[in-house]
């Protein structure tokens, strides 16, 4: 297996600087024609090579969106980190950037509280899409059909008391994040948490990823929380031009 995957990169490699046609990556292999036809049907079937007439071979839609997606989280975090850092002064609260990956939003950068009581969230880990605030932040503000295949089957489990477990409360709370223009987590994930938070747009105006404000309600009120919604909303639309939005 290690060696067909070895292989498989090679080809990639190869028909990466020019394209290339069934022989020349035979040759290159050091393998029969089928067998080099057989990791190129492979590579194909899953969009990572395109077959051009002739019969010769270019790197496919996969590589390029791969390659897309790996600069854009860099990019997005480097755009999105002084936001972010003058977010957490203004505040003294936890900033985070969460970003949509393939279903799943991650935590992708934090800023930490300057307060002795933090966040137990950490970068990489996890979001969930019902209860937590930078999930709220970017699933509330996609279009229907695209919320509709993110839910599709997924578990709106119960994480406090007021956790909204059922679609259509989760509906309403959605409708009421877009009229106002950024979503909350009011203690839904983590028992004396809440959370505010705002979508980041990609240049195609695509919601791709949200910054949010938590902080504990024993030291931040509702209304000091609410009060911090401006100032987000307007780090989400700087980020968000700089990746080229014009919304």
């Amino acid at each position: 297996m290690s060696q067909t995957l070895d292989r498989a990169l090679q080809i990639l490699e190869y028909v990466g600087d020019k394209p290339r046609r069934i022989g020349e990556i035979a040759e290159f292999l050091g393998v029969h024609h089928s067998t080099a036809l057989r990791f190129l049907h492979t590579l194909r079937k899953h969009g990572f090579v395109q077959e051009l007439p002739g019969h010769s071979y270019r790197l496919g839609s996969a590589m390029f969106r791969l390659g897309f997606q790996s600069l854009e989280g860099i990019e997005l975090r480097s755009l999105a980190r002084p936001a972010m850092e003058r977010l957490n002064l203004l505040t003294g609260e936890t900033v985070h950037l969460g970003s949509l990956e393939d279903g799943t939003v991650l935590y992708i950068e934090k800023v930490e509280a300057s307060h002795p009581i933090r966040m137990h969230s950490r970068i990489g880990a996890v979001a969930r899409l019902h209860c937590t605030g930078v999930a709220k932040g970017i699933v509330a503000f996609l279009p229907l059909t695209e919320r509709d295949r993110l839910l599709a089957g997924y578990d709106m489990v119960r994480r406090t008391e007021h956790t909204l477990v059922e679609r259509e409360a989760l509906e309403a709370d959605f409708a009421a994040s877009r009229e106002r223009g950024y979503a909350l987590d009011d203690e839904e994930n983590e028992p004396g948490i809440h959370c505010v938070s705002a979508p980041v747009h990609s240049g195609e105006g695509v919601v791709i990823a949200a910054l949010s404000i938590s902080a504990p309600v024993i030291r931040v009120d509702r209304d000091t929380l609410l009060s911090y919604a401006p100032a987000l909303i307007e780090a989400a639309h700087e980020t968000s031009r700089q990746l080229g939005w014009r919304g």
